[in-house]
């Protein structure tokens, strides 16, 4: 049978990370309202995407005074919900209001998982949160392409076989995932490419363990509002504490 599992040893590690789960609140959260702040000319700011020292991409107003990180991972159904739930909405009324800026990090939790990822970010920068988001809406066909093939015995033995970026290749060929982020500008040769980089593969997964001790992860999604551990995992909660931290 055909079964997602870790590629690299720093994600051994993340075997017990859930989807769905969470930790205590930090902290108190409560802000006076604060004004927009009109984004550079020609743009919006949803599509001033900034990589961060950290690992992730910064949607929107670096400087803005309210600052939400998610720790998603495009295998958690979970998150495709936070992705669902908060739509155009996190995009209209918060991040393009430049009162908020939204950074993504992802917390990998499976080979299918850290393939979707690199991929994502083998284009432009201002690319990768939109197709995380497009993603998550096809976390389900991804889930129903592997459970077509987990019998099909010749296939799993020649998978089986294969290893580094041709195994990775492989498997996220056979879940759709290469032909996914080919309709959207990313070319097989190129994502081929993308998963035979050991090193940025590595640096994914050892992220990920990092995250997972500084910042007290226990399940995706995790947020983070202002240094503050939210323990939500839905938009509608996490919309209330933009609201208190002063996105109204």
């Amino acid at each position: 049978m055909l079964k997602v599992r870790y590629l690299l040893a720093p994600l051994a590690a993340l075997t017990l990370i859930s989807c769905g789960g969470s930790g205590p609140e930090k902290g108190e959260l409560k802000g006076e309202a604060v004004a927009a702040v009109k984004p550079p000319e020609g743009k919006q700011w949803v599509d001033v995407v900034t990589p961060t020292d950290k690992g992730g991409f910064l949607v929107g107003n670096p400087d803005a005074p309210i600052k939400l990180i998610e720790f998603a991972s495009l295998t958690c159904h979970v998150c495709a919900q936070f992705a669902a739930d908060s739509g155009e909405e996190l995009d209209a009324n918060y991040i393009n209001t430049g009162k908020v800026a939204f950074e993504v990090r992802n917390f990998i939790r499976d080979e299918l998982d850290l393939s979707a990822a690199r991929i994502a970010r083998c284009g432009a920068p201002e690319a990768v949160y939109p197709l995380n988001k497009q993603f998550m809406a096809f976390q389900e066909t991804m889930f129903a392409n592997m459970k077509a093939v987990e019998n099909d015995q010749a296939l799993n033995a020649r998978i089986s076989a294969l290893k580094g970026g041709e195994r990775a290749f492989a498997v996220a060929e056979v879940a759709g995932i290469i032909d996914f982020f080919a309709q959207r500008g990313i070319s097989r040769d190129q994502a081929k490419a993308c998963l035979s980089d050991t090193k940025e593969m590595e640096k994914l997964a050892e992220l990920t363990a990092q995250y997972g001790k500084d910042y007290e992860i226990n399940g995706t999604p995790t947020f983070y509002l202002n240094g503050n551990k939210i323990d939500v995992t839905a938009w509608a909660p996490v919309k209330g504490k933009l609201q208190e931290a002063g996105a109204r």
